[in-house]
């Protein structure tokens, strides 16, 4: 990765005069909270909790703000959607890793999916769309998994400072920035990154660091793939000579990154929300003929007992 010049992440689009313009002409974005003790706040958020999975119930306008580890949180296809429509540009994005502030009044964009604490870890992200955002998941601390969502039309799709972490088989798409690595100190780059089986289409760029002057020369080369297969990128002009599906060449992202196996084709599909109506016939589909079944065996039963109670009364 690039070195970094400066102690702290500041890239910015352009020079920020707005927080978020397009904010202005929209709804006031509300927060739904995952707590500490497990607890959904607003009790009326679209999300269900059976134990440690936080499932969607529905598409959400809100950014969600994490405090509680070792979770799962399932999007079930619906999406998480935010104010950015396209038009604000003028925004800076600083990332601070493990000096982001935990009270989110004083970060001044907006985050789809951010995190409360160095402390909050073990995250599992899946089956959600996340867009129209500044940056659409902000993954800082460690030993979290983004697996299974589509992250499009943000500015940045995910910022990524936390090492540890594995980023799977999502569709990151139609992002000014597909993925971001943020760091704090030269040299600090995140490390043991799993980030294979994902779809890069139409980004602007679609994997970036640091805008800085040199490479560490000590580092050595980050590889995105797994050995065998790496990622989907839509503007590799390589070829596949053998038909097996995988590049021929490496893609390469700059001189520290490189995936030497990117995919031919996309591999990462989009969520989808099974609609309520299919749910609601799928249940009728199974309860039904339940009671049915319960409603015949009570009247053949009650049949049965009639014609005992006539029978004895004709032999009487």
């Amino acid at each position: 990765m690039k070195a970094v010049a400066a102690t702290t992440l500041v890239f910015s689009l352009l020079v920020a005069n707005l927080l978020f313009a397009s904010a202005n002409a929209q709804p006031a974005l509300p927060t739904i909270y995952i707590k500490q003790d497990g607890s959904i706040d607003p009790a009326t958020a679209p999300i269900r909790r059976d134990g440690e999975v936080y499932t969607f119930t529905e598409d959400a306008f809100a950014r969600l703000y994490v405090q509680r580890s070792n979770i799962t949180i399932d999007g079930a296809g619906y999406t998480l959607r935010g104010p950015y429509n396209g038009t604000a540009t003028d925004i800076w994005i600083i990332g601070q890793g493990s000096d982001q502030p935990t009270n989110e009044t004083l970060v001044p964009w907006v985050i789809g999916i951010d995190l409360g604490g160095a402390d909050v870890t073990g995250l599992t992200i899946r089956n959600l769309n996340v867009k129209n955002f500044s940056i659409g998941m902000y993954i800082w601390t460690e030993n979290n998994t983004v697996i299974g969502n589509a992250v499009s039309e943000n500015i940045v799709g995910i910022l990524l400072s936390g090492c540890n972490n594995v980023i799977t088989r999502n569709y990151i798409g139609k992002n000014d920035m597909g993925i971001f690595f943020g760091v704090n100190t030269p040299g600090d780059e995140p490390i043991n990154i799993t980030l294979t089986h994902n779809s890069f289409t139409d980004n602007d760029v679609h994997f970036s660091g640091c805008f800085c002057e040199g490479y560490n020369t000590t580092e050595s080369v980050h590889t995105w793939d797994d050995g065998e297969e790496g990622n989907f990128w839509s503007d590799y002009n390589g070829t596949d000579t053998d038909g097996d599906g995988v590049g021929d060449t490496s893609y390469v992202i700059d001189v520290q990154n490189q995936d030497r196996y990117p995919l031919i084709q996309a591999v990462a599909a989009l969520p989808t929300a099974i609609p309520k109506m299919l749910v609601e016939a799928i249940i009728a589909a199974i309860v039904l003929p339940i009671i049915i079944a319960t409603a015949v065996f009570t009247y053949r039963k009650r049949n049965k007992k009639n014609s005992e109670n006539t029978k004895n009364v004709v032999d009487t």
